[in-house]
Parts: C-alpha cells; sequence; structure tokens
C-alpha cells in the first residue's frame, strides 16, 4: 500500500484500518492485483504490478471483478465505521496495459471519505481487519469470514433464490447442474493449459510447500487447494526448479490437446465434492444496459470482455455482496474461472444455458456449507 496522505490523524487512521480490511478481498490464483494508495480525501485504487494473469485472463475479467469486490470491502468497512466511501471509477479502468499487463500507475477509480457526522471522531478502526461486519441493509457477515472452498461442501436450500436480492437488476445468478459443471470446468482446464504460458504462469502463484518464500502472503496453497501432503512436496520441487517447469508445461499443453479433444465427444458426470454443492453462473444482461445502439452496441458486445470494463469491476462489487450473504448462511465458493477462461468451454456453457449474444457470463462458481468445522484460508499480503 502507497501512502500519499495529508489528512487529518483520525482519517488517516480510518483509511488504514479500511485498507487492511479490504484485503480480505478474493482473487483469481490468490494474487491480489490491487494497489490502494492513501490521500488527503480517500482511497484512489490501481492495480499492483506482477499482480496480473495476463495469459490465463487476457481479457482481464477476473482483475476486474477481483478490483470490484476490494472496493465493496473498502465500502463495506467505511459504513461499519460510521462513514461512508464515495466511488468514482476513472477512464483509465478500461485500458489494457493496467488491467490485463498490470503495467500502468494510473488511478482506476477514487474511493472519497465522506464526511463525519456531527459529534464523530471518524476514527471508526476499533475493530481488526477481519471483524469488519456491514452496517445498515448490507449483508451481515465478518469480511474475514469471507471462505472460499475447494472441498466436499453440503447444499443450502434456497441460498441462491436469497443471494439474487444482492444484485442489481442487470445481474443474475443462473443455475447450473453439477454434470454440465464437471464436463464445462474440465474442457475448460484442458483448453486453457493448451494455450502457451499458461501452465507457467499457474506454477508461479503456485505454493506448494511452507518453506516457499510467498507461502503466507498470497497464491495458491496446498492447504487451500486440499493437496495430500506428499503429492504437494514432489510436485513443490518440480515447480522451484525452472526446467523442470518448463518441461513440465510443455507436457500439460501436449496432454491437455488430447483431452480437450476427448471431451469434446464424452460428457462427464459430476461425483464426490460437486454432485453435493449448488452450482451457478453470474450473467449480466446486456439489454438492460445503455450500451448504446447499432454500432457502438456491436463494438461493445464484440470486446473480448463482452461489456464496459466499468460494469465488469461494478459487477465484482456485487459479487461480493452476494458472497457475503452466503458467508453469513455459513456456506462458501469455489470459483471456477477455467470455464470462462476457455473460449471453448464458454461457449458450450451459453448454449447450454440458452443464453444469447446480450447475456454476459461473468463468473463461475459451486457454493455450500464446507463439511469440516475449520476450512483453510487463503493467505494474505501484510498490509501496513
Amino acid at each position: 500500500m502507497n501512502d500519499r496522505r495529508d489528512t487529518g490523524t483520525s482519517d488517516a487512521a480510518l483509511l488504514r484500518s479500511i485498507v487492511r480490511a479490504a484485503a480480505n478481498a478474493p482473487s483469481a490464483h490468490n494474487t491480489q492485483p490491487w494497489e490502494p494508495r492513501i490521500t488527503a480525501h480517500g482511497i484512489e485504487l490501481g492495480v499492483a504490478r506482477g499482480r496480473t494473469l495476463p495469459f490465463g485472463d487476457p481479457t482481464g475479467r477476473d482483475t476486474l471483478l477481483a478490483l470490484g469486490a476490494w472496493t465493496e470491502c473498502a465500502v463495506v468497512a467505511a459504513d461499519a465505521a460510521g462513514r461512508g466511501l464515495d466511488v468514482t471509477v476513472r477512464p483509465a479502468i478500461a485500458d489494457p496495459s493496467a488491467i490485463v499487463a498490470g503495467r500502468s500507475d494510473d488511478v482506476l477509480a477514487e474511493l472519497r471519505l465522506r464526511a463525519a457526522p456531527d459529534g464523530a471522531t471518524g476514527a471508526g478502526d476499533a475493530a481488526g481487519p477481519d471483524d469488519v461486519a456491514p452496517a445498515g441493509g448490507r449483508s451481515s457477515a465478518p469480511l474475514g469470514n469471507r471462505l472460499t472452498f475447494r472441498g466436499r461442501m453440503h447444499a443450502d436450500p434456497g441460498l441462491l433464490e436469497g443471494a439474487s436480492f444482492e444484485l442489481p437488476s442487470w445481474l443474475r445468478l443462473v443455475p447450473i447442474s453439477a454434470k454440465d459443471l464437471a464436463h464445462f470446468s474440465s474442457l475448460g482446464t484442458a483448453d486453457v493449459l493448451t494455450r502457451p504460458g499458461v501452465a507457467e504462469e499457474l506454477a508461479g502463484w503456485l505454493r506448494l510447500a511452507p518453506m516457499h518464500p510467498r507461502y503466507d502472503v498470497d497464491g495458491l496453497s496446498d492447504r487451500t487447494m486440499l493437496l495430500p501432503i506428499p503429492l504437494a512436496r514432489l510436485a513443490a520441487g518440480v515447480t522451484r526448479r525452472r526446467r523442470l517447469r518448463n518441461l513440465s508445461a510443455r507436457a500439460a499443453r501436449r496432454t491437455s490437446d488430447l483431452v480437450r479433444r476427448l471431451l469434446l465427444e464424452v460428457h462427464l458426470d459430476a461425483a464426490g465434492d460437486d454432485a453435493d454443492a449448488a452450482h451457478f453462473v453470474l450473467v449480466a444482461d446486456a439489454n438492460r444496459l445503455d450500451l448504446g445502439r447499432g454500432v457502438e452496441l456491436t463494438r461493445v458486445l464484440n470486446a473480448p470482455l463482452g461489456l464496459p470494463a466499468d460494469r465488469v469491476f461494478e459487477a465484482g462489487r456485487a459479487l461480493l455482496r452476494v458472497w457475503l450473504f452466503v458467508t453469513r448462511r455459513g456456506a462458501a465458493f469455489a470459483p471456477h474461472s477455467e470455464v470462462l477462461d476457455s473460449a471453448l468451454a464458454q461457449g458450450e456453457l451459453q448454449y447450454r444455458l440458452g443464453l444469447d449474444r446480450r447475456d454476459v457470463p461473468l463468473f463461475v462458481t459451486s457454493v455450500g456449507v464446507p463439511a469440516v468445522a475449520e476450512p483453510p484460508r487463503s493467505a494474505r499480503r501484510r498490509v501496513v
């Protein structure tokens, strides 16, 4: 976190507390791509260099969703402190050099702290970042309780219906069967891994042994992926050595191409963890958005994202509200970004769900109550 503030002591302390709380936001591969900078009036949000996924997320969708989720966490924390944040999205949010490549220091969004009510001190940072819960009508679940879990989960009837009330009118949750998700997930994984650079990029975010220097900082750990210790330690040796990592990546591409060809002919059945949870796709309805007409609308729909970048950012904020709602019910998400990272798997998903050209899928996940008492949690960068 960069600190460029010149503001009152109490507001500065509150803003630091807000930034610490917002660090609990979710992100693909746990890259934590946000770069908040405290200013005289609030927080400027940018993208942290080296924390995007240019090979695995070439459209920038996952980064935009993560930045939106971070912003909503910050808004929740400010509300809980009795203050508020006014969010303004900047034009740079549509710049691929910032969102996809992470090569820009431009401000993507500004979060301006509202004035304290009469008689209030504005300090508002007594609670720790994991204890901050939404105030007012927002789903009341501490930000630190939000969970990603990839093990066995039990379905919670009525969960998706209740979560839908957290969404604006242009977003909706579309259920997907366990069987279809298993197929699209496998197809998406195989397809994505055939792209040059993807396997190497993924290996760079694996933290498979506690001796990894960033094991408690970011990335995908053996604990959160629920890998058996012997397998994780064996794989850790491969991912730490560049030559072995590159050889493994080339082998993965060849194998994935064969698997992809097979999956185009064979539909998998769901089993185990996926069969016991609920599953949904977050879909944006472009018909409910003012995206222009004629050539202007066609240009938006044909763009890699299928929506303006600021709308995907807003969807990330709404997604975080849904995540907090299910957290209050003791449930967790198990995202399947591989389905949408693959044009092949996404196309089959849209066909299977009957989505038309103006229905834009943004996020795919399983959701349910973890079958273990204390699920492992993702590491987080230290925020000073």
